[in-house]
């Protein structure tokens, strides 16, 4: 006789291993170095990351802190000199094109326990469709889409396509009739 324990353990190991492990990180580099003590590595030389889902990343030098043994990722890659980054975030509305921002920077910082990039140096910058935003310090959710610029924040926008957002998520003059207020009747 099969006890609830047994069932609910069946059922969590089935779940787990439904589950599909995290694809893993991509790193190319003319040299690599491993520290096996704290689980450090370091890239250098035309250093180019790929974290499949999230991320595009290409650098002069690089190091991962840390890799999780839970999700086949690093906690947290530091890259400095010409960084580069390319970040696909999904479309809003089914039927538009996913939205490609670029990021630029001296130094960037991914934490993977939250998901964000911060970015520093000579002109820090994030570019999208919508305009280039730059400041000292500039954090990237990768999660939520939000950015934030500090330390003398300056933003240039591309006018055309912020009026044809403003168009395609303006409300409609005329409601159809089955979105219309009821009207009173007497």
């Amino acid at each position: 006789m099969k006890t609830p324990l047994s069932i609910a353990a069946f059922l969590s190991v089935s779940l787990a291993l439904a589950e599909e492990p995290a694809p893993p990180v991509r790193i190319k580099s003319g040299t690599w170095e491993f520290d096996y003590q704290s689980g450090t590595q370091h890239y250098w030389n035309d250093v180019e990351v790929m974290l499949p889902g999230l991320l595009k990343l290409s650098c002069a030098d690089l190091v991962t802190v840390q890799q999780s043994s839970t999700n086949n990722r690093p906690d947290a890659l530091v890259a400095t000199t010409n960084v580069i980054i390319e970040i696909t975030r999904p479309p809003s509305k089914p039927g538009d094109a996913p939205l490609v921002l670029r990021a630029y920077g001296d130094r960037a910082v991914y934490t993977a326990t939250n998901e964000l990039v911060t970015l520093t140096g000579v002109d820090p910058r994030i570019v999208a469709p919508q305009g280039t935003t730059r400041g000292r310090v500039i954090t990237y959710d990768l999660g939520t889409g939000k950015i934030r610029a500090t330390g003398g924040h300056f933003s240039e926008l591309n006018l055309d396509v912020v009026r044809a957002m403003r168009r395609t998520n303006a409300p409609t003059a005329n409601p159809s009739p089955s979105t219309a207020a009821p009207t009173e009747r007497k």
